[in-house]
């Protein structure tokens, strides 16, 4: 009989995982993920960014951004 894999299907995939791993290789990108959830609410997640600057304006803006190209 041929051998198989089984995956844990109870657990998450963490989508910052491969991200965590080549955090030190990469300077100067910066990751933005929307994930819209259920109606009009969204998840907002920033990575990459120093942490000198203000987080929630910049994703205060953004948002703005994002929303106002989107209702064009």
């Amino acid at each position: 009989m041929a051998e198989t894999s089984i995956q844990n299907l109870n657990k998450p995939k963490d989508a910052f995982e491969q991200l965590e791993d080549e955090e030190g290789t990469r300077q100067g990108f910066c990751h933005i993920r929307i994930q819209q959830r259920t109606g009009r609410k969204t998840i907002t997640t920033v990575q990459g960014i120093a942490p000198e600057y203000d987080l929630k304006k910049i994703v205060r803006y953004l948002k703005k951004m994002i929303d106002l190209s989107r209702n064009e």
